[in-house]
């Protein structure tokens, strides 16, 4: 099967610098939002929280889209974060977001990072998100890593 059997760290660390960054955007709205002083803000927790759901969604397509030419036939038993973030971001492109079986990446949700069962509404929140995507870098560093020399 083709496909990139390892990234340079360096490239790995672009990777986690744009998520920390992402994600610091995305609080920083939140928090701006917030600090609204008197104004009435009666719907704003709602929008926000849609908002959170939609945003890390996306951003998990992202970080998948960032290693997509990755190498899929190495697979740990019952699933890895790598797995995980495959079936997820199939999930929210293939299946209107609701977590779909997939036959060639079975998943146990009992030792995956989230959680998700088949049927579940695929919703990350931003520590979700955290989760998956801390899970995920870790494990392409320990199994796709290009060794430093």
């Amino acid at each position: 099967m083709a496909g990139t059997r390892e990234y340079e760290q360096d490239y790995v660390d672009a990777c986690r610098s744009r998520i920390e960054s992402q994600v610091a955007v995305f609080a920083e709205v939140a928090r701006s939002a917030r600090d609204h002083g008197d104004a009435d803000v009666s719907g704003l927790e709602g929008a926000l929280e849609s908002l959170e759901y939609e945003y890390f969604n996306n951003m998990l397509i992202v970080l998948d889209g960032y290693f997509a030419d990755r190498r899929r036939d190495v697979r740990a038993p019952g699933g890895s974060a790598l797995d995980e973030v495959r079936v997820l971001a199939r999930s929210l492109m293939e299946n209107g977001g609701t977590v779909m079986a997939d036959p060639a990446v079975p998943l146990d949700p009992a030792r995956s990072v989230l959680g998700l069962e088949v049927g579940s509404a695929v919703t990350l929140t931003l520590q979700q998100y955290r989760r998956i995507s801390d899970a995920f870098l870790h494990e392409i560093e320990r199994r796709d890593a290009a060794p430093q020399g």
